[in-house]
């Protein structure tokens, strides 16, 4: 394994300092101030966005000039997918999403059969263009081996049930739990500080370290105000999450604007 991948996300896991990203449902012109900002990760959301593979791909390749880890939500539907007309698409946007450039994948998964549908692109050399010989592919699936991230989304009971076993899968890197709908599917909406929401992020946590694994976990909409935001991602390190998704770029936009539109009113 090479010493140095060019990201600092990569980095810091492997040191095992903490690393702060955040979604975004598209906007190239974003990543250069998410850059400034020091964020070391970006998720691109093509689950609850109009993100076509084009953005996605634009999105993807400035990240990593940037030095910033892409990522892309792909479109999965953890709570019907029990039934017999299962959508199990993400396997196949998983390959697309490689090749758009995109390093690390998240999809929302019911059980530990769904997580391990891509476990094996962990090390998959498609995606990354044409390979002609065996030193090219053995340097495709080292750089593979060295920074791609396969985080299943805990977000309904199926997968919080399996949490171990999907933690065990060979080729999953860790999981990321959902805190919003996690707090939702276990009766509990908004409360991310409820002690049972809280509970299974550490077990996620203490799962997940005994096993060299990572853990994502993301602030939340509950703590609308830049403070709120800041004491959750101070108790999710607490809890030994080692990647922290501040709430989406859309809803950071909205505590700013809200509070100096605010000031303003206030003031005339």
């Amino acid at each position: 394994m090479s010493d140095s991948t060019g990201y600092r996300l990569i980095d810091h896991l492997r040191a095992r300092r903490r690393a702060l990203g955040t979604m975004a449902k598209g906007g190239v012109n974003l990543v250069g101030h998410l850059a400034s900002a020091g964020l070391d990760f970006l998720i691109v959301d093509m689950m609850h966005s109009g993100v076509d593979w084009t953005e996605l791909s634009h999105v993807c390749w400035k990240a990593r000039a940037h030095g910033v880890y892409p990522m892309v939500r792909l479109p999965a539907d953890p709570w019907t997918s029990g039934s017999a007309r299962a959508d199990r698409r993400f396997a196949v946007d998983a390959q697309r999403a490689l090749s758009c450039g995109v390093e690390g994948l998240v999809w929302s998964v019911a059980s530990a059969e769904d997580a391990r549908a891509l476990a094996h692109l962990a090390g998959d050399p498609h995606g990354t263009g044409p390979i002609t010989d065996a030193p090219e592919r053995a340097r495709v699936l080292e750089a593979a081996a060295n920074t791609r991230l396969l985080l299943p989304l805990v977000e309904s009971r199926g997968a919080l049930n399996e949490l171990e076993a999907i933690l065990d899968l060979e080729g999953i890197s860790g999981v990321f739990m959902g805190c919003s709908d996690l707090a939702e599917v276990l009766g509990h909406p908004l409360d991310y500080l409820h002690p049972e929401v809280l509970g299974a992020v550490e077990r996620a946590c203490t799962a997940a370290n005994g096993r060299g694994k990572v853990v994502l976990a993301n602030t939340g909409y509950a703590f609308d105000s830049i403070d709120g935001q800041i004491a959750h991602a101070r108790r999710l390190e607490q809890a030994g999450v080692d990647m922290i998704m501040l709430q989406t770029v859309e809803f950071h936009v909205y505590l700013s604007t809200r509070a100096v539109a605010g000031a303003l009113r206030a003031a005339t």
